[in-house]
């Protein structure tokens, strides 16, 4: 997912309380947009993905995931990758990790029924000392 980003407070009312409650990474999704918020020079920088990229998907099953991308090429769109990977989701901690990599876990910052955000605090892409923010922003296709 880093990868497709380098060639890359809202209020809450009772009844989206109880669709986050009720909700599951569990479905299909695909990724609107990504946010990377670097802290040395408090810039927030936006990648809104290209139509043909939303072609991507990111199937999550119970204890696996299939992610397919897509990319322009010549007009065209393509697909240029397809992997399964397994993964681990702590509903209570909120944190996601893929197969034995538990050391270097994401955030699910959000999750509702159509709206999930997956933050990455695992990389000093500025070089300042402190980690930088990445955003995924998905959006429910099933």
């Amino acid at each position: 997912m880093l990868a497709a980003f380098s060639a890359m407070v809202s209020c809450s009312s009772n009844d989206d309380e109880a669709q986050t409650n009720n909700a599951s990474i569990i479905g299909k999704w695909y990724i609107d947009k990504a946010e990377k918020y670097t802290s040395g020079n408090k810039k927030t920088e936006v990648k809104v993905f290209s139509e043909c990229e939303k072609k991507g998907t990111h199937e999550f099953r119970e204890k696996d995931m299939t992610s397919t991308t897509f990319a322009p090429e010549n007009n065209n769109c393509v697909q240029t990758d397809i992997v399964t990977r397994t993964y681990t989701f702590d509903p209570v901690s909120k944190k996601f990790w893929y197969e034995d990599e538990k050391d270097f876990p994401y955030t699910i910052s959000q999750l509702t029924q159509t709206d999930m955000v997956l933050e990455d605090h695992l990389e000093d892409i500025d070089g300042d000392g402190i980690k930088d923010v990445i955003k995924f922003y998905f959006k429910r296709i099933k």
